[in-house]
């Protein structure tokens, strides 16, 4: 099955107005009061304004270019992620302070504990592993030329490959395609998430 950030220009354009009517609707709230509703292995979409963000925001017709899971731990919030320098986890309090761009919060309503746990578990044994670069650049031509590539199993992460893949490996999927090509906008249309915050600097 073709995800939502492929098929024809007009699909991928509904996906692109549902997106927008849901962040019109959504709450905005400071990040420091919003903060204390973050719960483990809910999702952070982000909107970047790099020009390679751009490039993924334009492709997908989604206002998101970034994703990663929420990890409270001891009174602290971390996200942990697949960014340029590969796998991550970083105070949030940072992300929000260093980020150029905007940040949603969404919940994952069916995850159950375990799930959770588990997504976040299977995140931590990728920690410190590569950036899938060639990754990245299969599922954007994918994208260009409509088409549904092979499976290809390595040990680098791109960020929404890793999402989708943590919590696929609990038995939820975020989204009807395979990890390796879900985008941004994929979990952003999923029927598992649902848009919580707009999160605000404060």
């Amino acid at each position: 099955m073709i995800g939502a950030a492929r098929g024809p220009a007009g699909k991928r354009s509904v996906v692109g107005r549902e997106v927008r009517a849901k962040r019109s609707q959504a709450e905005r709230k400071g990040y420091g009061s919003a903060r204390r509703d973050f719960h483990l292995g809910d999702v952070l979409l982000f909107r970047g304004r790099g020009l390679s963000s751009q490039l993924i925001r334009i492709l997908t017709h989604s206002p998101y270019s970034h994703v990663g899971l929420v990890f409270p731990y001891q009174g602290r919030v971390f996200c942990v992620e697949a960014v340029g320098v590969g796998v991550r986890l970083i105070l949030m309090s940072e992300v929000m302070r260093r980020y150029h761009g905007g940040i949603d919060y969404y919940e994952v309503p069916r995850a159950a504990p375990d799930q959770r746990d588990g997504a976040i578990g299977f995140c931590f044994q990728q920690l410190g592993k590569l950036y899938d670069r060639p990754g990245i650049f299969r599922f954007l031509i994918a994208i260009l030329l409509n088409r549904k590539p092979a499976v290809r199993a390595d040990q680098a992460w791109f960020c929404s490959e890793l999402v989708a893949a943590a919590y696929r490996a609990q038995g939820l999927a975020l989204a009807p395609v395979s990890a390796a090509y879900t985008s941004p906008a994929d979990l952003a249309v999923s029927p598992e998430l649902k848009l919580r915050y707009v999160l605000k600097r404060e």
